[in-house]
């Protein structure tokens, strides 16, 4: 990887290097749910570039919400490298709204006002976090009006959104142009329909002031997903609304306004600008030596007064009663003293810099391999799972496959513990990265305020560089891969604009499959930026450099989704670089590379496992997510066979209680004590989502999504 590359590259170089730049963007002023985000990045940069952070609120790959955030623009946290580049940031708001926490994600207006149920429409539509605030009825907000003669279904149109208390329908996302002519979806492009207008007429019939259900009633206009058999988990729990109106015979002709400039307003001033000597996140790399001297610093950190827990001096100081009782002491809400999770952090810094991006994993006759999903910090459960599988040991290694930290708020519980059984057994415990094991992520969702909340950032600065050091997948018994998320995506890897989830409208599997030798080289240090998104897409066919190569398979391996179509579509999580692979994608790669089975995690499933595939699995080991999913959560033991082959066995269970405290609680922390992390955010596009498409819940906002909003600034429909 290269220093000067549009990539956040983070290769092993010498000391005083600094990684090309990039911006972090977090939310934290709304605890109870995050969006991340890093900003693109100038092309080049100089070796002194200086970092700077903004953002704030909370809100993510997209979950349930509990106190949803207010207001049209966004709040957000974030960082930034780079003498040029400003500060920007993300996270939902809503005016007038709060979100109740269930199953579907729901979004509640004010006590007094009716229920929406945003998303949980089989159409896609329905109202999304950022999406603006208008009215129907006010004339005085009106510019022009437009009248379109749609043909057939679908239009082109993929979401409307309503306005206040629910009322009017706005056009949020569509198909940019036709891609042939005559192409009925690119009807609404063609005729001239913009995002942001707003429906005034159907048929004839004048719906302003109507309900956003009763309009979409009307129009009944959107584009299949065929992807929601495989990705939407809770879609047997919706509920069935009575329609009030029959849908419209098309032709028909659809009356639009489009709104003036100013109809829409930001909700929140920017943040003050970021004071002198005010924490940011390293992003330079560790050398040996500046590990050395930051051993050093914490070896003089002084010992705890009158503490009782346990001590860690190095790894020769575990056994299984040090393991039971750090469990015991952190359950009964203990950490570690400071300079004990600092020695404990840089030793496995050590350790993970001596494994490799695709680890090898033997699972002998009378023994059985644990893979464990998502634990997202929820520490009691994953007591809970420690109690059904036993610790590790000689005959039960254990696989933890990412996301080990962030949204729950016992995080720092979570991640002592895998760190302290790793250091004990290195050679039974494995680690996957997953995209929660990143610095956008950690900033934004909860991991980077409850690291500085318990203990201090520079901690933090120590995690990071742990999570950088973290294998990617991990191949057992030559049979089974384990990889956080998903497969290599389409070479040539070229974005379609407009490409939607039609199985039809696909693309298909690639000539010739990535093969796991490949797989071995990638250079995994990497922190990804939102130009690496970007640029892991091209508008036509091209050689790729390795570093190029590397990255775009990284953003596979922690992002990527199955879908129940064919071939590769575009994924729900970003606007762009992240795909979807359907079953005959994992059939290619599993067959090429002589595999039984592919297990990733990355999504909730309602009982913690689905076989997605015929060759792929998913596990989520973090069940009742974020209080509200009522999932439950999964491990999956892999155990030889009379063949000889390994046999997967599923066990499923049920949340267990824990103090009460919610998830993101310490993200406070990052709201409170930096302020200067924050800006300001309006959305600039949103893609589309099922329930669960994300599992951390579908909707995701892209990281090149938002743009900053100054103070006053007036805001476009």
């Amino acid at each position: 990887m290269q220093a000067n590359s549009d990539e956040m590259a983070m290769s092993r170089r010498p000391s005083g290097s600094m990684l090309a730049p990039c911006a972090l963007a977090a939310v934290v002023a709304s605890p109870a749910f995050v969006t991340p985000l890093w900003q693109s990045a100038p092309s080049r940069a100089s070796p002194g570039s200086t970092a700077a952070l903004s953002g704030i609120d909370a809100v993510g790959e997209s979950a349930p919400q509990g106190g949803a955030p207010q207001g049209g623009a966004a709040m957000a946290a974030g960082a930034a490298v780079g003498m040029l580049m400003g500060a920007r940031a993300v996270a939902g708001q809503r005016r007038g709204g709060h979100q109740k926490p269930r199953i579907g994600l729901t979004a509640r207006r004010a006590a007094a006002v009716r229920e929406l149920r945003p998303r949980d429409r089989t159409d896609g539509h329905g109202w999304i976090k950022e999406d603006p605030q208008f009215t129907d009825t006010d004339n005085a907000s009106v510019a022009s009006t437009h009248t379109v003669t749609f043909k057939k279904r679908p239009s082109g149109i993929k979401r409307y959104t309503h306005g206040m208390d629910g009322k009017g329908a706005m056009v949020m996302e569509m198909a940019e142009k036709a891609r042939y002519p005559g192409d009925p979806l690119g009807q609404a492009a063609v005729a001239g329909v913009k995002k942001g207008f707003v429906v005034k007429s159907v048929a004839g019939k004048d719906v302003r002031g109507w309900d956003f259900e009763d309009i979409m009633d009307l129009l009944e206009d959107y584009v299949p997903n065929p992807d929601v058999q495989s990705t939407a988990a809770f879609k047997s729990g919706k509920v069935t609304r009575e329609k009030k109106n029959k849908q419209v015979d098309f032709p028909a002709e659809i009356e639009y306004m489009e709104l003036k400039e100013g109809a829409v307003t930001a909700g929140a001033p920017a943040a003050a600008s970021m004071p002198k000597g005010a924490w940011m996140p390293r992003l330079s790399p560790w050398s040996d030596e500046d590990l050395k001297k930051e051993r050093e610093r914490a070896m003089a950190f002084p010992d705890p007064a009158n503490y009782t827990g346990p001590r860690y001096t190095n790894a020769s100081s575990l056994d299984e009663a040090w393991i039971k009782k750090l469990i015991a002491f952190q359950k009964d809400g203990g950490n570690l003293p400071k300079k004990d999770a600092y020695l404990l952090v840089l030793d496995t810094i050590a350790r993970l810099r001596s494994e490799t991006t695709l680890m090898d994993v033997v699972v002998k006759p009378g023994q059985t391999l644990t893979v464990f999903g998502d634990l997202h910090g929820q520490y009691f459960d994953v007591m809970n799972m420690l109690d059904m599988t036993g610790l590790p040991s000689e005959t039960k290694p254990f696989l933890f496959n990412g996301d080990f930290v962030d949204r729950g708020s016992w995080s720092i519980e979570v991640i002592t513990l895998l760190f302290a059984m790793k250091l004990k057994d290195p050679d039974r415990v494995y680690f996957n990265r997953g995209n929660h094991e990143m610095l956008e992520a950690n900033i934004i969702y909860g991991f980077a305020g409850e690291t500085g909340s318990k203990y201090d950032l520079e901690l933090f600065n120590l995690f990071s560089e742990a999570f950088r050091n973290l294998p990617l997948l991990h191949l057992i018994n030559k049979e089974i891969l384990v990889v956080h998320a998903g497969l290599p995506g389409p070479r040539p890897r070229v974005w379609l604009p407009g490409q939607t989830h039609d199985p039809e409208d696909a693309v298909p599997v690639n000539v010739q499959p990535c093969m796991l030798d490949e797989i071995r080289t990638v250079d995994r240090y990497t922190e990804l930026s939102p130009n690496s998104y970007k640029a892991a897409v091209d508008d036509s066919p091209r050689q790729e450099e390795k570093y190029e190569t590397d990255t775009r398979m990284i953003i596979d391996f922690l992002w990527a989704d199955p879908r129940g179509g064919a071939g590769y579509g575009p994924s729900y999580r970003k606007s762009r670089g992240v795909f979807m692979f359907g079953p005959d994608v994992t059939q290619q790669f599993a067959q090429a590379n002589k595999l039984k089975m592919v297990i990733r995690s990355h999504e909730v499933k309602s009982q913690g496992w689905l076989q997605d595939h015929p060759s792929l699995m998913s596990v989520f080991s973090a069940p009742n997510y974020l209080d509200t999913g009522g999932n439950s959560g999964a491990f999956l033991q892999l155990t030889p066979g009379a063949d000889g082959t390994l046999d997967i066995k599923p066990t499923t269970f049920t949340a267990v209680p824990h103090p009460d405290l919610p998830a993101m609680h310490h993200q406070q922390f990052i709201t409170n004590k930096h302020p200067h992390l924050t800006r300001t955010m309006t959305k600039k596009q949103k893609d589309m989502g099922d329930e669960f498409g994300d599992s951390d819940f579908a909707g995701y906002a892209g990281p090149d999504d938002w743009e900053e909003v100054e103070a006053g600034q007036k805001v476009k429909a």
